[in-house]
């Protein structure tokens, strides 16, 4: 991030988030796709939960900071409700999704899918979701920082000057962005279409957000974690009082 207002954004996002009870990695390195050299987002945000096996549990933002001192305007299509966008791992997504309702993604009717700015600019809004989406992506590989079950979520956090509108001009605060991105393994060079959510966080909405929303749906995870394990320790105690069942 470049620029004096850039660089102390970023850190005043990160003292937020850690006051707010969020263990803070500042500035992870990932391997670009395309250009195949490392960059780095601007911090990983985590929270570790209950766990029963050696991958831990835990949810985590992968977090870009933008100053953004130009206007931005975004087109809004139906949104896909694509499960598989929702980056979640080492849960059955079918069962856990049974409500719909309880988690952000699914609720709007129409997401942003595309962006209009100045792109003479050295840091654009496209740039920063794209690095949050792409080191997200990264690091959830083996045997990287987020390679873990739980709930991973890719962030921009804003502020500054600039406006985000809609394509009629009404003017917005936090947009859901939904894009799909073809990503190049470094190491194998194979390509997977990744469908990703992207939260558009205006910095007056980030506790909101983190308590509310990232939080919360953690908190999903974890009931719908202990329901299932209840469930299969009911099976077993049936099993050994009925051995025929």
């Amino acid at each position: 991030m470049n620029g004096i207002s850039g660089h102390s954004f970023h850190y005043e996002i990160e003292d937020r988030v850690k006051n707010n009870g969020w263990e803070v990695l500042s500035e992870q390195s990932y391997i670009d796709d395309v250009e195949l050299k490392p960059r780095k987002v601007d911090f990983v945000a985590s929270q570790q939960r209950e766990n029963h096996n050696p991958r831990g549990n835990q949810v985590a933002l992968v977090v870009e900071c933008k100053y953004l001192d130009h206007d931005v305007k975004f087109w809004f299509r139906d949104n896909p409700k694509n499960r598989k966008a929702y980056f979640m791992d080492g849960y059955n997504t079918d069962e856990f999704f049974l409500n719909e309702s309880r988690f952000h993604f699914f609720p709007p009717v129409k997401v942003a899918v595309n962006l209009e700015e100045d792109t003479k600019k050295k840091e654009t809004m496209r740039e920063a979701v794209m690095q949050a989406s792409k080191s997200l992506i990264y690091l959830r590989q083996s045997p990287q920082i987020l390679y873990t079950k739980g709930l991973f979520y890719p962030v921009v956090v804003y502020k500054g000057p600039g406006k985000l509108t809609d394509q009629d001009g009404n003017q917005l605060k936090d947009i859901l962005y939904y894009h799909q991105y073809e990503w190049r393994d470094p190491k194998t060079h194979d390509i997977t279409t990744r469908s990703l959510y992207v939260d558009i966080i205006n910095e007056s909405s980030l506790e909101k957000y983190l308590d509310d929303i990232f939080k919360k749906e953690m908190d999903c995870l974890m009931e719908f974690d202990s329901f299932k394990r209840r469930m299969e320790q009911n099976k077993v105690r049936k099993t050994r009082i009925n051995p025929a069942l």
